[in-house]
């Protein structure tokens, strides 16, 4: 069968336009033919209609040629554009191409158009991939200044966190119980450690970080996250739970897929923006096909099976084709104030998770979300209870505790919160400043507690020097980084634990004593 070729031609002779199609048709083509004349003509005709291919005669009464190859540019199509003529001269002919004509062919020579109209249509291919990898290539490198950007934020911001949680739960272990002071304290807490969630959901976004997996209930977290969202939406939007109980645990990091649910419904409730609407959201549990999953999901080499299923509808105005292919490109928004990075991080955390996710909407009937989660093989965990709280008593032969951190906020409140729980405790603001005191003091140091990012001398050459100097040495790596990442340049045995930032006096002080108590099990 020959292939369809959809033709615009620019031809104000009807009998020249016939001996056009009929070339392209002796070149195999099955042709789909629009004849212009005039420019209002072909700029309907470019804003109404889909074409393959271009065919112009170079002179026309009504309008010219160089006129037609500007409103192709200024509409940024890339479509072949050929002429053909009788009277076109070699210097007009390059002219012509310079404009942004692909070829010319003589009209005495009309065998060569088919031919030629092939090539092109081989070239726009060529040049939609090249672009395409272009964009793909400029999008990594978007990424990459992201997460530049997110380690250096990730890493001051995290420190200042540890000054203001660290002291406020110091505050809030030296006052009585009965205390005003006390709840406002835990606030401050609380608003820490809601700040550093949001730290590691733009490290997760940027590709340094790493989700801490566990067996997770999808409807409770759902649940457990709409009463912050309804507060975060318009009072017209009415959240419609339609959650399955009892459903089967994924394997999930709980913060960023409660991220992702917040993203999403947010998402939904501004695309109805000041009108009346419901966004509606179910969880239940799916049997779904290897053919389905390839026709209609975005995913990356899932099997088929059960899953467990998270949909977000809403009815808003929905998307076009062209809006529906950028949505989870990074920095891509339709809102005047948005920043572009809710769905793309939406994208990430799917595939962090290795599920799959599909998007279908129309215009003016709303958008719906499905996402697909693999059932977790580990049970549920079932609530610890709280730790007895720590003892403040001294361990005099526990020998001194070593902190090493090139923020002075971040020393002294690890000093603060270690001796309050009766610690000896020594500051070193670099790596290695913390050689020189370790090599005069290493009999006498029980642990060591280490931050990775420091000038003059980092943590893990810090670290390396460290255990040459004394093999044995405990050595906890504090990072705001994700563990994971943290560790990448450390062989899991030589060390000793990792403490992420921001942290409490009392989770500082409970690692510490973690780490010497094993060391004294292990003595006795």
């Amino acid at each position: 069968m020959d292939r369809e070729l959809r033709t615009l031609l620019v031809e104000d002779s009807e009998e020249d336009a016939e001996l056009v199609e009929l070339a392209l048709k002796r070149g195999g083509f099955n042709v789909v033919a629009h004849r212009v004349e005039s420019k209002p003509a072909m700029d309907d005709a470019l804003t109404c209609g889909s074409w393959d291919v271009i065919v112009a005669d170079y002179s026309m009464p009504q309008f010219t040629l160089r006129e037609a190859l500007d409103m192709v540019r200024r509409k940024g199509l890339d479509i072949p554009f050929l002429i053909v003529s009788a009277t076109i001269v070699e210097e007009a002919a390059i002219g012509a191409m310079r404009d942004g004509a692909h070829d010319f062919i003589m009209k005495d020579k009309l065998a060569r158009l088919a031919p030629a109209v092939e090539r092109e249509l081989r070239e726009a291919i060529l040049r939609r991939e090249r672009r395409h990898l272009e964009e793909h290539v400029r999008q990594n490198q978007r990424m990459e200044s992201l997460g530049v950007l997110a380690g250096g934020v990730a890493h001051d911001f995290n420190n200042l966190l540890v000054g203001i949680m660290g002291n406020a739960s110091l505050a809030i272990d030296m006052l009585p119980e009965s205390s005003p002071v006390v709840p406002l304290l835990d606030d401050v807490v609380l608003a820490s450690q809601k700040a550093a969630d949001l730290t590691r959901q733009m490290l997760a976004y940027a590709g340094k970080g790493r989700f801490v997996s566990e067996p997770t209930d999808l409807s409770a977290l759902v649940q457990d996250i709409s009463g912050l969202v309804r507060t975060a939406i318009s009072k017209k939007v009415q959240l419609d739970l339609q959650l399955e109980p009892n459903l089967p645990p994924i394997d999930a990091d709980p913060t960023q897929i409660q991220q992702l649910v917040m993203n999403l419904l947010i998402n939904g409730a501004e695309a109805i923006g000041d009108k009346v609407g419901t966004v509606t959201v179910k969880t239940g549990l799916r049997e779904v096909d290897a053919a389905t999953l390839i026709t209609h999901f975005t995913s990356q080499g899932i099997e088929s099976g059960s899953f467990v299923f998270l949909e977000v509808s809403d009815t808003g105005c929905g998307m076009d084709n062209a809006t529906q292919s950028r949505i989870f490109e990074p920095f891509f928004t339709t809102k005047f104030t948005g920043r572009g990075l809710g769905l793309a991080a939406a994208l990430g955390i799917v595939r962090g998770h290795k599920g799959a996710l599909k998007v279908s909407s129309e215009t003016g009937k709303g958008s719906r979300f499905e996402i697909l989660f693999p059932l977790s093989s580990k049970p549920l965990r079932r609530p610890q209870p709280a730790p007895e709280e720590i003892t403040r008593r001294a361990t005099t032969s526990a020998g001194h505790i070593l902190v090493v951190d090139d923020e002075e906020l971040v020393r002294r409140t690890a000093r603060c919160a270690l001796e309050r729980y009766g610690f000896t405790v020594l500051l070193s603001e670099n790596g290695q400043r913390a050689v020189d005191v370790f090599a005069g003091l290493s009999d006498q140091i029980a642990l060591v507690l280490l931050d990775l990012t420091m000038p003059v001398m980092g943590g893990e050459e810090a670290f390396r020097k460290l255990k040459a100097i004394r093999p044995d040495i405990d050595i906890i790596l504090m990072s705001g980084y994700d563990e994971g990442q943290a560790l990448l340049g450390f062989d899991g045995p030589e060390v000793s634990g990792f403490l992420k930032k921001p942290y409490t006096g009392e989770r500082l002080a409970e690692a510490v004593r973690g780490i010497i108590g094993k060391r004294a099990a292990a003595v006795v």
